[in-house]
């Protein structure tokens, strides 16, 4: 034995390869069992390749316990080796082999020199098993030979009857691999009262076509029972025989997906004979489980024709005549005509249903300007079998209404936006957009096309020096009517050019705050004057808009102490802001005025509870809106502690070491931005 040849299990090995391909699995061995007359069958294989390898030589140890008696449960029951198992040696396998297909398999896995599936060097699926290893693909084949081969299963060692069993006892089954601990065992417990059977196949289904027939059956619940199914066809409905050469496997199923439903198309010799269809499904001793009840399955023929459409006439009352020719000889292969209409020949809807197989002209009414028509004969599989299209066009002099609301607007970077009121002609094709740059030229056409909705967008150049630009629009129907022209609409283009720009000229820190002194813009479009300011968080914000010449300012919210940066900036009738270049100030607020708020400040310390209590009055002069406290152990630099309301007085600190000379600075605020005298109190902890 050197080689194997087969095709229907080079796609087994396909699927289930594939699907184990990068998956880490722990190696341990999987048991079945099954009742059968008056024996128990037990089933088992090692899940990962390299220890399936290394058992074929060590062997299997089949231990048995009676572990229920009448009923009873056996304490202490003791451990029975039954058997000890092992591949039978090859010459053992040649009379079995000539009558087994899937014992070939499982003896070509054991002792075969090679073990390759021949296949077209061209096929994509063969390249993609070429990768797989060898050892793989003797396990995968294997594996799969057994389930379909429980006398092969025996002979491999990997499958048991055990006949030394009573109807009143239940037995505990271990099987665990010899001299291999890192194969976890496995075990089932099982009785001849055990026994179930096998389940029928109810939802067994067909869908007929022209010569074949797709099968469909739920398998979701049957994996844990059947390995494969058979389909078997009768022409007489008693006498059945295998639609297939061998079972008929899940090849869909794995660790990512599990499939719920199995596909089957079988081919049908002719349409005319009715056939008898049932399944069964086989588990994995070989045991063929009951056959569903039969379904008839009759082959459904496809229309070979086309219809074409001979002619049309128009009639009073906006209709057309349709006329249509199909031979009579396929009218057996179809249920009926329908009429399907577009207004552009892409997208058809259907419009007249269910016209009688013996019909060939119709009558059609509600015409649109353009009518494109096709004739569809509808087999009896339901699929439909098209005429080419044929174009209707009535008559039609009358121009759409014109076009009314035409507005728009230029940006600043000469782009254009126009829109207008929608017309509401059912033949309407669209618009035509007219651009003039003098009220008094002709009006020529922005895009030589069709807009196909009731917005437009141009651009102008600036480099032009007219100041206006001049638009109209028409509506135009499908049959090249136009309608009258629009009103003019004018538009002035907007300044390009931003207004120069005003520079401080002087500053004063006052009691009141920060007085700024600039001189305003020279250009006549100014609209307005903007005082911005960047506070400490980096942020510009506009202190005040002045749209009256204004030249002076006092920023009272101003702190003292604090870094700010202005800008005053222009702002002309476009929106266009003057650079900001010369346009800047940067300064520190400085108030000369220092005002003592604190009155008394001491620090306690509490060595019993472990914390400090400051303590501090105010001058009931002066309103304190808040108070910051630094901390810092002596010789450290103080960073803020607290920020705390200006009604409270005190305040306690456990964030302490002992043996520490601790400092505190409190620094009232007051409203009013005025500069406050600081405290600084010290104790030792």
């Amino acid at each position: 034995m050197s080689r194997i040849n087969l095709s229907f299990f080079k796609i087994c090995l396909f699927f289930l390869t594939i699907a184990s391909y990068g998956q880490e699995v722990a190696p341990s061995i999987m048991i079945k069992a099954r009742v059968k007359d008056n024996k128990i069958l037990l089933r088992w294989a090692v899940t990962t390749p390299i220890e399936w390898q290394k058992t074929n030589s060590k062997g299997f140890r089949l231990n048995k316990i009676l572990i229920k008696k009448n009923g009873v449960l056996i304490e202490d029951a003791p451990k029975q080796s039954i058997a000890i198992l092992k591949p039978l040696p090859l010459e053992q396998w040649m009379e079995v082999v000539q009558k087994d297909s899937y014992a070939v398999i499982i003896a070509q896995s054991l002792y075969g020199e090679s073990f390759e599936v021949e296949e077209n060097k061209s096929n994509e699926l063969s390249r993609i098993m070429n990768i797989a290893e060898e050892l793989s693909q003797r396990h995968t084949f294997a594996l799969f030979a057994a389930d379909m081969s429980f006398s092969g299963a025996k002979m491999a060692g990997w499958g048991y009857e055990d006949t030394e069993v009573k109807p009143d006892e239940s037995y505990i089954y271990q099987v665990e691999a010899i001299d291999m601990p890192e194969v976890a065992s496995a075990a089932t417990m099982i009785g001849l009262s055990d026994r179930e059977p096998l389940s029928t196949i109810t939802d067994f289904y067909a869908l007929p076509a022209d010569k074949k027939v797709l099968f469909s059956w739920g398998i979701e619940w049957l994996k844990n029972t059947y390995t494969s199914y058979n389909i078997e066809c009768s022409t007489d409905g008693k006498t059945f025989s295998s639609v297939t050469e061998t079972p008929i496997v899940d090849l869909n199923s794995d660790a990512q997906h599990n499939s719920k439903q199995q596909f089957f198309t079988a081919p049908l010799e002719n349409n005319e004979q009715t056939y008898y269809f049932r399944i069964y499904g086989i588990d994995a001793f070989g045991e063929k489980g009951p056959p569903s009840k039969a379904i008839t399955v009759k082959g459904i023929p496809v229309a070979q024709a086309t219809p074409k459409i001979l002619d049309y006439h128009f009639l009073k009352g906006d209709k057309v005549s349709i006329e249509w020719e199909y031979p009579k000889e396929e009218e057996k292969n179809c249920t009926h005509f329908e009429l399907l209409h577009s207004e552009n020949d892409k997208s058809y809807r259907t419009v007249v249903l269910k016209i009688a197989i013996n019909t060939r002209k119709l009558t059609y009414k509600n015409l649109k300007p353009s009518n494109y028509f096709k004739i569809s004969a509808v087999d009896k599989q339901g699929k439909s079998h098209l005429s080419q299209s044929v174009l209707v066009q009535p008559s039609d002099t009358i121009p759409p209404k014109k076009p009314t609301g035409l507005e728009g607007k230029i940006d600043s970077l000469g782009y254009v936006v126009l829109k207008w009121k929608a017309n509401t002609e059912a033949d309407l094709a669209g618009y035509r957009l007219l651009r003039a740059n003098t009220k008094n030229e002709e009006f020529t056409d922005v895009f030589n096309d069709l807009i196909l909705t009731n917005e437009a967008r141009d651009t102008v150049s600036f480099s032009i020096s007219n100041p206006k630009v001049y638009y109209r629009v028409l509506a135009e129907d499908r049959r090249y009517n136009r309608s009258d022209i629009s009103d003019i609409l004018e538009i002035v283009k907007p300044d390009k050019n931003p207004p120069t720009a005003p520079i401080f000229k002087n500053y004063e820190m006052t009691d009141k705050g920060v007085k700024l002194f600039w001189v305003n813009s020279s250009n006549e479009d100014v609209k307005q004057h903007l005082l911005l300011r960047k506070d400490k968080d980096g942020t510009w914000k506009i202190l005040k808009t002045f749209t009256k010449p204004t030249t002076e300012f006092t920023d009272e919210t101003a702190e003292n102490g604090q870094t700010y940066q202005y800008l005053i900036q222009a702002e002309d009738l476009s929106g266009l802001k003057s650079t900001t270049e010369f346009s800047m100030l940067t300064l520190t607020v400085v108030k000369s005025t220092t005002i003592k708020a604190l009155r008394s400040a001491e620090a306690l310390a509490d060595r019993s509870d472990k914390h400090i209590t400051l303590v501090w009055k105010y001058e009931p002069s002066h309103k304190i809106t808040e108070l910051h406290i630094y901390k810092n152990k002596k010789g450290a630099k103080p960073s803020l502690w607290k920020v705390l309301s200006g009604a409270t007085t005190s305040v306690i600190d456990k964030d302490i070491a002992p043996n520490n000379d601790y400092e505190y600075i409190l620094m009232p605020s007051i409203s009013g931005q005025f500069p406050v005298k600081s405290e600084k109190v010290s104790v030792k902890y």
